[in-house]
């Protein structure tokens, strides 16, 4: 049985847990974890796109996070397994069996947590509810699943 650890902190996203993964499976473990990434990236981009006042006239607060600059929603991005990368936020690394989904907007945990300025309106957790999206019916798990059984397949 594949063993999987999906986690938020914060203000990302982790997916880890592969380290008993056979040198053989390395590739399917791969192609899983970023279709993964994409997909949970394509969510919170999603949660990230709520109208703003003008088209509806629903004011900031909102949820999905109303579109006012874009920023919030420019700073979202995912990282391959092994790769790192700094943003106005910090840096973010993904270890070699792990992918993180994250944004790098100095603001992201403020909307995400509902602290700070945004404490008046709640949290607006776009990256786990991105996660529990893509997760539905255990989709992650699933995708390994298949990756690795196609790579079996072809006989590894």
């Amino acid at each position: 049985m594949l063993s999987l650890n999906v986690t938020v902190q914060g203000d990302k996203v982790v997916i880890a847990g592969l380290q008993k993964i056979g040198s053989g499976i390395e590739k399917a473990k791969d192609r899983a974890l970023v279709s993964v990434a994409k997909g949970i990236h394509r969510d919170a981009f999603d949660w990230l796109s709520g109208a703003g006042a003008k088209a509806t006239g629903v004011q900031a607060g909102g949820y999905p996070v109303p579109v006012r600059t874009g920023h919030l929603r420019g700073h979202l991005d995912w990282l391959m397994p092994g790769a790192s990368k700094t943003g106005p936020a910090g840096t973010f690394s993904a270890g070699r069996n792990e992918v993180v989904i994250y944004d790098s907007a100095l603001y992201s945990r403020v909307i995400h947590e509902g602290l700070g300025s945004s404490a008046k309106f709640g949290p607006r957790r776009y990256l786990t509810d991105a996660l529990a999206r893509f997760n539905q019916g255990e989709r992650i798990m699933r995708i390994f699943e298949e990756e690795i059984q196609v790579e079996i397949a072809k006989g590894g």
